[in-house]
């Protein structure tokens, strides 16, 4: 499995590796200490605060943000349990998947190491914000710079 040049660019572009490892680091907490009884409303509540539209999926329990700005579509998926993230992004050109990996698979696909990553933790509601925040960001930065290379590609800019 490998990343397709596009999508290598833009993480790369993004300092991808080193931005999820800092998250990592920063949200740090133990299993006995983490946030187990999570509202998916109040989730869907910081969702909204901060800009994006989610639902929540019941069957595969993670909440879906699916955004088109063509020639690209882009979901994140972000899942909550036992009080840590996993984050999955999955993205299509022209209606062609380029990924749908979380973020630690992607990390060894970029670097080319199976080194995994502990997820972000979070202890309360206050620190989710912040982990969705700076997901967030990374979210932007990934999609503005994988439009840029595919725009580019087809000549559009």
């Amino acid at each position: 499995m490998h990343l397709p040049p596009e999508t290598k660019a833009a993480l790369e572009k993004i300092d991808f590796i080193h931005r999820y490892k800092s998250l990592s680091a920063k949200y740090y907490c133990d299993l006995d200490e983490s946030f187990m009884n999570v509202d998916n409303h109040e989730v869907l509540r910081i969702f909204k605060e901060l800009g994006y539209h989610a639902r929540f999926d019941k069957r595969e329990n993670f909440f879906h943000i699916v955004e088109e700005s063509p020639p690209c579509k882009f979901e994140f998926n972000i899942s909550l349990k036992h009080g840590f993230l996993e984050f999955i992004w999955g993205t299509w050109k022209d209606g062609e998947l380029l990924i749908g990996d979380p973020w630690g698979m992607l990390k060894n696909l970029l670097d080319g190491r199976d080194e995994s990553v502990r997820l972000p933790g979070f202890r309360n509601y206050h620190e989710l914000k912040e982990i969705l925040e700076e997901a967030f960001l990374m979210y932007e930065d990934f999609k503005r710079e994988l439009l840029s290379v595919c725009r580019k590609e087809t000549g559009e800019v």
